[in-house]
């Protein structure tokens, strides 16, 4: 559940940095300033997207592992209901 409380808040940011970005370019007199802060969002958005993977890899990974651990109880209870019926 946490997990997916912090995506939501990645996804928002993201969605927040992109909306910065635009009205930053699009409304406000050009120079350094607004440059500077369009790289700031820039920045973050980057950085949002790349811990939003990472987290979404840990995930993926995670379940993988759990599928793999159930297949293997799985089998070894297989095995022993065989060498029960002999």
């Amino acid at each position: 559940m946490k997990e997916k409380l912090l995506q939501g808040l990645r996804l928002l940011m993201m969605v927040v940095a992109i909306a910065g970005i635009i009205y930053a370019v699009e409304y406000m007199p050009s120079g350094i300033a607004v440059w500077f802060w369009v790289a700031v969002l820039g920045v973050g958005f980057v950085g949002l997207l790349y811990s939003f993977r990472v987290t979404q890899r840990r995930l993926r990974q995670a379940r993988r592992e759990q599928e793999r651990k159930e297949q293997k109880e799985e089998k070894k209870n297989r095995s022993r209901l065989r060498r029960g019926r002999r």
